[in-house]
């Protein structure tokens, strides 16, 4: 993830709250694949410009899993 322009949030959220918020993030992820894979085929920006935006929300999706487990060590 780019270390820059960083944003710290801090949420209390319920079991719910925080599946949905994987969910969307899981499937943002997917909508960035699905353009990486299109950009392939000479579609849009560069495959390297999503494949990268799908590495940083994958990222994110780990980090809030590992948030959400209760080890905040990272």
């Amino acid at each position: 993830m780019n270390p820059r322009h960083r944003k710290d949030l801090h949420l209390s959220l319920s079991d719910d709250q925080f599946d949905d918020l994987l969910s969307a993030l899981e499937s943002h992820r997917n909508y960035l694949q699905r353009l990486a894979e299109e950009a392939a085929n000479g579609f849009g920006l560069g495959a390297p410009y999503w494949g990268g935006r799908v590495n940083e929300v994958q990222e994110l999706i780990v980090m809030v899993q590992h948030l959400g487990s209760g080890d905040e060590t990272r």
